[in-house]
C-alpha cells in the first residue's frame, strides 16, 4: 500500500483550512520553545545566588541552551529528513517538557545549567522539524504569510511569557514558569499530532555539506546567524540594562515586555503578506536597513521617552523580517533537503546567540551601548550577504 506521505501527497496543495490548522499547531509549539529562551532573561534579577550567581555565570546560563540547541539541530535536521519530521517534532517537544520540569526542580547552578543544556537539545530537535513542516505545508508564493504566523507564536512569548515570568519572580515563585512551559509543550505535541498532515518524504540521509555547498543557502544561513545572534541577546539582557540605568525597575517591567511582545507578534503576523506581495528578498533588505537605523537610534537614547517608540518600532521590524527571511531561505534548496536546511538554520540562529552572548559583557561602563553598535555591524553584514548572494527562490 502506498503511504500517505508519498510524493504525490507531498506535492499536492492542501486545503486552506488544513494549512491554517497546521500552522496554528506549529505556532503553539514555537511559542513553548521560545518561552525557554526568553523567560530566563526576565527571571535573572529574581533568581537566588545559588542558582544564578551574578556576573558571567548568568550569561553562561543564557548561552548554554543556545549552544546545545545549535549542536542538536545539526543532527536533528538530517534525521528528520530521513525518519520523518513529525516524529522528530514529537520527540523534541516531549523531551522539552521533561527538560522544563528539570529546570523547575533545579536547586543549584550546576543543576540549572545541565537542565538548560538539555532544554537546548530539545529545542534544536523540535524547532528544526517544526520549521520544515511549516514550510512544507504551504506553497512558496504564500510562505511568508505562513512563516509570519508561525513565528508570531514565538513572539507571543514576549507579551505572555515575560510578564508572567516577571510576576512569578516578584511573587517568589520563579519555578512556576518552567512548569507552565512544560504544559504548553505537551499541548503543542498533541495539537501537532492531530492537525499537521503527514507530508514527509522519507529519504536517504541528507549530508548537510550538500546544502552548504549551495552558495545562496550558505549566505542566507550566515545572514540568519548575524541577524538573530546579535538581536536576541540584546532583548534578553535589556531588562538588566533598564534596571541598572534606572529607566525601568525590574519590578515594573511586565508592561514593557507586554508591549514589546505585542509589537513583535503583530509585526510577524501582519507583514508576511506584504513580503509575499513585494518579494521576500526585497522585504528582507528593506527591514534590514530599517533595523540598522533603529539600533543606532537606541544607542543614542538616554531617556525612556525617547527610547520607547524606537524600541517598539525595532521589535516590530525585527519580527517582521524573521518570517520572510525563513521563507526566502526555504526556497533555496530542493524539498527533500528542507529539514536539513532548517536544522542548519536553527544551528545558525542558536550558535549566533551563543557567540554574541558569550562575547557580550553584562557589566562595565557602556556595556549595552557597545553591544548595540556590535549589533549594527552584524545587521549591516547580513544585509550585504542577502543583497549580493541570495535571489528570490521558486520552491
Amino acid at each position: 500500500m502506498q503511504p500517505i506521505d508519498s510524493a504525490a501527497a507531498s506535492d499536492a496543495e492542501l486545503p486552506r483550512a488544513t494549512e491554517r490548522l497546521a500552522i496554528f499547531a506549529l505556532a503553539i509549539a514555537a511559542f513553548a520553545l521560545n518561552l525557554n529562551m526568553l523567560v530566563l532573561g526576565a527571571l535573572l534579577p529574581f533568581l537566588p545566588a545559588e542558582v544564578a550567581p551574578e556576573g558571567d555565570a548568568q550569561s553562561t546560563l543564557l548561552a548554554s541552551a543556545a549552544l546545545a540547541s545549535a549542536l542538536a539541530a545539526l543532527v536533528a535536521g538530517p534525521v528528520a529528513d530521513r525518519v520523518g519530521r513529525k516524529r522528530m517534532l514529537a520527540f523534541g517537544l516531549v523531551l522539552f517538557a521533561a527538560a522544563s520540569a528539570a529546570q523547575a526542580l533545579a536547586s543549584n547552578y550546576v543543576a540549572l545549567l545541565a537542565a538548560r543544556a538539555l532544554s537546548g537539545v530539545a529545542v534544536g530537535a523540535a524547532y528544526a522539524a517544526a520549521s520544515a513542516l511549516a514550510a512544507a505545508v504551504v506553497p512558496y508564493q504564500r510562505r511568508s504569510a505562513a512563516m509570519g504566523a508561525f513565528t508570531a507564536g514565538m513572539f507571543l512569548a514576549f507579551p505572555i511569557g515575560l510578564p508572567l515570568a516577571t510576576w512569578c519572580g516578584t511573587a517568589g515563585s520563579w519555578r512556576a514558569i518552567f512548569w507552565a512551559q512544560a504544559g504548553v509543550a505537551l499541548l503543542g505535541a498533541i495539537l501537532a499530532a492531530r492537525c499537521v498532515p503527514l507530508r514527509d518524504r522519507r529519504n536517504e540521509w541528507v549530508d548537510p555539506r550538500d546544502v552548504l555547498r549551495q552558495r545562496p543557502a550558505a549566505a542566507a544561513l550566515v545572514a540568519t546567524m548575524l541577524h538573530n545572534g546579535s538581536f536576541i541577546p540584546l532583548v534578553l539582557l535589556s531588562g538588566l540594562w533598564l534596571d541598572r540605568e534606572g529607566l525601568v525597575p525590574k519590578s515594573e517591567q511586565g508592561a514593557l515586555w507586554a508591549w514589546l511582545g505585542l509589537c513583535s507578534a503583530g509585526g510577524s503576523f501582519l507583514f508576511g503578506r506584504v513580503a509575499d506581495r513585494i518579494g521576500k528578498r526585497n522585504f528582507v533588505l528593506l527591514t534590514s536597513a530599517l533595523m540598522v537605523g533603529c539600533l543606532l537610534g537606541v544607542a543614542r537614547c538616554r531617556t525612556l521617552e525617547a527610547l520607547a517608540p524606537l524600541g517598539l518600532a525595532l521589535a516590530a521590524i525585527a519580527s517582521a523580517r524573521t518570517g520572510p527571511l525563513q521563507a526566502l531561505t526555504s526556497g533555496l534548496v530542493p524539498s527533500y533537503q528542507l529539514a536539513t536546511l532548517m536544522g542548519l538554520r536553527s544551528f545558525a540562529m542558536q550558535f549566533g546567540v551563543f557567540l554574541f552572548a558569550e562575547s557580550m559583557p553584562s557589566t562595565g561602563d557602556g556595556w549595552y551601548t557597545n553591544a548595540l553598535y556590535a549589533a549594527v555591524g552584524c545587521q549591516a553584514v547580513s544585509y550585504v550577504l542577502i543583497r549580493w548572494f541570495v535571489k528570490e527562490g521558486t520552491a
